[in-house]
């Protein structure tokens, strides 16, 4: 019974350090998050879409930077807006907010927050919308995305008329090569990260 209990004890042992070892690894990725039901509620009362990653990053990064690359019909009209670098540890999220507002004009308010367990940090910039287009959101579509110079993480897209998709898997990929898909829409935001 002393053999057994032995046994046993020394199995748990190694599925704790097998565990443990696990979880010091880290792969240097982001990943969408899936939010409850709850937190989708929380986020959309605050603001009218959310954009959520993860990061996992070893030590050698120190910092990531956030922005949104303003395109007008293919063409980069606007670099850097609202860009903001921050230390970071080596596991957080980013989250990219938009919200509309009426005014005289339609203004798009872009919040992008970054947070881990020792800080936070935010930013909030807005842009004034084109008249009378219709907006198609969407994001980095894989499910584990590397960690690499500058990253694709969302997009909006605004063109007047019909039939409007977003960028596809490959845009998120490999941005410069596809510029293209998005010389069809009036304005199209990029959000971008790159770690540091």
């Amino acid at each position: 019974m002393k053999k057994i209990g032995i046994r046993i004890s020394f199995v748990l042992l190694l599925l704790f350090l097998i565990a443990c070892e696990n979880n010091t690894k880290l792969d240097n990725t982001l990943s969408k998050v899936n939010l409850s039901d709850r937190e989708k509620i929380l986020l959309s009362s605050a603001s009218d879409e959310s954009f959520v990653f993860e990061f996992q990053a070893d030590d050698k990064y120190k910092q990531v930077s956030l922005w949104v690359e303003k395109y007008e019909f293919g063409r980069l009209t606007e670099e850097n807006i609202g860009r903001m670098t921050t230390e970071i540890e080596e596991n957080g999220m980013l989250i990219f907010s938009i919200s509309k507002m009426s005014f005289d004009e339609e203004i798009i308010i872009f919040n992008m927050s970054v947070g881990d367990d020792a800080s936070s940090s935010k930013i909030t910039t807005h842009q004034v919308l084109p008249t009378e287009s219709q907006s198609i959101w969407g994001s980095n579509p894989l499910e584990s995305i590397p960690i690499t110079d500058q990253m694709v993480l969302a997009t909006i897209c605004y063109a007047k008329g019909n039939g409007m998709s977003s960028p596809s898997t490959e845009f998120y990929a490999v941005m410069d090569n596809r510029i293209g898909e998005i010389a069809n829409y009036d304005v199209v935001y990029v959000w971008k990260s790159e770690f540091h």
